[in-house]
């Protein structure tokens, strides 16, 4: 019987336990974003994919560099993020990789994050 395919959305993390870094590629996908919310013309909306992009590379690269030990805030200290944004932004994104709130605790208190 063979294994499953391994979930995408799942952690990097290899047996043993260590962290595979792809800090480059996670750059990458950011300056892609970068580059392509460079490229919407003054005035227009930014397009559902490009946000959907920013997000995706924002959140890996996050994630890469938590795994790697890096601790720090995910907004900068002079912006103002309300709760109510952040979690609609966490409810959208657990839903989006079908992890449920129970889930996520049991994972805060395995890995102590």
């Amino acid at each position: 019987m063979s294994s499953p395919e391994p979930d995408p959305r799942a952690a990097d993390l290899p047996e043993g336990g260590e962290v595979i870094a792809h800090i480059p590629d996670e750059e990458a996908a950011l300056r892609a974003f970068a580059k392509a919310v460079s490229e919407v013309p003054e005035g227009e909306a930014i397009p559902e994919a490009v946000i959907q992009q920013g997000f995706t590379a924002l959140t890996r690269l996050y994630a890469v560099k938590f795994q790697l030990g890096e601790r720090w805030e995910p907004f900068a200290d002079n912006s103002m993020v309300p709760a109510t944004a952040a979690m609609i932004m966490c409810t959208s994104m657990m839903r989006a990789v079908n992890v449920e709130v129970f889930e996520l605790g049991m994972w805060q208190s395995w890995s102590g994050a």
